[in-house]
């Protein structure tokens, strides 16, 4: 059976329990979310929930997702070796924001290859594709410090997508301050910052780190890599499937999941 016949399945059995779990309570806003809350069919991402942006698909084939209207977990790191799937992740996230009309959920893009969007730069909610080491990434943040001031006055969710922790080591002082005032407060103002890094080349950003409590991790070989990234010696890195399976990592808590079908 094809992850995308997986992927049906699994929400059509959503449907099917969503009178059995009417009062369950959800406790994160990243979770496999209430059945009676989902009515999603893929090839009609305006069936989605209003304000969720759908993760992956976990073990049970149920989807895992993030309420964008609750800031509690926090900026998002994505990390993982080289040919992980990183960028895919971050790729994915840019289509699945566009299942809502373009003025409720938009996306930015700050990535040192620009090239590799081309196609997510065509989509209506994207606000840009910017290269990381040319002036125009700083003004964008810029303008999402300053937009962050309206936004929770509104519906409207920023998402912003920095392809490249590791970027910032060799960047000015001013557009890392920036960066930290929105992993500190961009989520609680309805901006969402989502940023990946490859953990060998965390030697002289690890102090980052702490800004990140939820965490998408893709596959790392090296035990000594991935305990920057996790403590729990019971969970195995490695053994992720490179650029499909990824586990989500909050305290206390480790949920494996893959990238839904591009459909």
């Amino acid at each position: 059976m094809s992850i995308t016949d997986q992927f049906l399945l699994g929400l059509k059995a959503y449907q099917e329990i969503q009178a059995e779990l009417k009062s369950e309570k959800v406790d994160s806003a990243i979770s496999v979310v209430k059945r009676d809350e989902l009515d999603f069919i893929p090839n009609e991402p305006a069936s989605m929930p209003s304000g969720s942006l759908i993760l992956g698909v976990a073990e049970d084939k149920l989807p895992v997702m993030l309420d964008l209207y609750d800031p509690s977990p926090g900026p998002l790191l994505v990390a993982g070796d080289r040919g992980s799937g990183k960028t895919a992740v971050l790729q994915w996230l840019a289509r699945a924001s566009g299942a809502w009309d373009p003025g409720d959920i938009e996306f930015g893009v700050i990535t040192p290859f620009p090239e590799e969007w081309a196609e997510q730069e065509t989509l209506p909610n994207g606000l840009g594709i910017w290269p990381a080491y040319h002036p125009s990434a700083h003004q964008f943040l810029s303008k999402l410090v300053h937009w962050a001031e309206v936004l929770p006055k509104t519906r409207q969710v920023l998402i912003l997508l920095f392809d490249g922790l590791d970027l910032l080591a060799g960047n000015s002082f001013d557009l890392q301050q920036e960066l930290r005032w929105l992993l500190c407060h961009g989520p609680e103002r309805q901006i969402w910052p989502v940023v990946s890094t490859n953990p060998a080349h965390l030697s002289r950003m690890v102090n980052w780190l702490d800004y990140f409590h939820t965490r998408i991790l893709g596959r790392v070989k090296l035990v000594q890599n991935a305990r920057l990234l996790i403590d729990d010696p019971r969970i195995n890195l490695a053994d992720l499937v490179p650029g499909i399976q990824f586990g989500l990592s909050q305290p206390g808590s480790w949920l494996k999941f893959l990238l839904p079908p591009v459909l």
